[in-house]
């Protein structure tokens, strides 16, 4: 069923951490990492973050339940096909998902190539299962992990470049603070000179230097939460004339404390300055969020009307990395 306002385009959403709960309960059991007798309510209880925590560290250091039961092929394979059908429940046509080859095969030590072909498996079967009337579109972002290192960085923009027919775009995540982003421009250079379209996680857990780096040391296109943009005029200037998309998640920003509560989120005077801002759900694994939420506390919390809403949205069709032919 599409949900109302249908259709939508998202950009900024972790594959990795968009397990279907109940997915993830069934997983964790069969693994042993929660007991057979943990309900999902129990276990839905252990797992969503619904309060803010201290950081944005204490946020990235519960994502490894997720690391942990993606060990196998056909669990990725899952993993992407019900993501597929979850963003086309909420009303969403095209979807960029993102992963980090680093962080999925941390424990279960799958290869690079094999966590492709399964994610890449689970998109086409749900592509394939669609009416020939059915317009939805997929693309996977290759993420670059900070927190694992400069030489892993090389070797994910390696990876990238040998695989970049199937990916669309390159990204950087992780923790800003201890991980600057000049310590990956030799890796992101070569990336750029291939033409790489580059989105880059900065002004988030740091303010708008970072954006700065990422847009002149990095290439970025877009950027991934951006909001700390808001404090330097000069920087909104840039965006705007640029064109540069920020990928904002203001449940994310919330819960990891980057805002003090919804209603001071910045998204309000950046899209209203002319910046181009989109609206998107990051992690929904520990979020317990989609985007129907998200637009839901945009409007309640952040005051945007409905056609700010849709202003959003068409920043989003404009800014992917898809083809705009799947962007409608």
């Amino acid at each position: 069923m599409q949900a109302p306002g249908f259709p939508r385009t998202e950009l900024h959403r972790h594959l990795d951490v968009s397990i279907r709960l109940s997915t993830l309960h069934a997983l964790a059991q069969d693994r042993g990492l929660v007991a057979a007798s943990t309900s999902l309510a129990a276990f839905s209880d252990q797992i969503l973050i619904r309060e803010p925590m201290k950081d944005l560290a204490s946020v990235l250091g519960s994502f490894k339940i997720c690391q942990l039961v993606l060990d196998r092929p056909e669990v990725l394979e899952r993993v992407a096909h019900e993501a597929c059908e979850d963003v086309r429940a909420e009303g969403t046509s095209a979807v960029e998902l993102r992963f980090s080859p680093t962080f999925v095969g941390e424990f279960g030590k799958l290869s690079w190539s094999d966590q492709l072909d399964a994610f890449e498996a689970g998109i086409r079967r749900f592509r394939d299962s669609l009416g020939p009337t059915e317009s939805f579109d997929a693309g996977l972002i290759c993420i670059v992990s900070r927190d694992y290192g400069v030489e892993a960085a090389e070797e994910t923009v390696d990876f990238f470049l040998k695989n970049e027919g199937r990916f669309i775009g390159l990204d950087l995540a992780g923790n800003e603070i201890g991980f600057p982003n000049r310590m990956f421009e030799g890796a992101f250079a070569r990336a750029k000179h291939a033409g790489a379209r580059i989105t880059i996680h900065s002004g988030e857990a740091l303010g708008p230097e970072t954006i700065w780096s990422a847009i002149e040391g990095l290439g970025a296109r877009r950027i991934g939460h951006g909001i700390a943009a808001v404090r330097d005029a000069e920087l909104m200037a840039k965006l705007r004339s640029d064109d540069i998309c920020l990928e904002v998640c203001p449940t994310s920003n919330w819960l990891t404390q980057v805002v003090p509560s919804l209603e001071a989120h910045p998204l309000p005077q950046l899209l209203r300055a002319g910046v181009p801002v989109c609206i998107n759900t990051d992690d929904p694994t520990l979020f317990g969020n989609n985007l129907p939420h998200e637009i839901d506390i945009s409007k309640r919390f952040l005051r945007l009307t409905d056609a700010e809403v849709s202003l959003c949205f068409e920043h989003a069709r404009r800014a992917s990395f898809l083809p705009q032919s799947a962007c409608p």
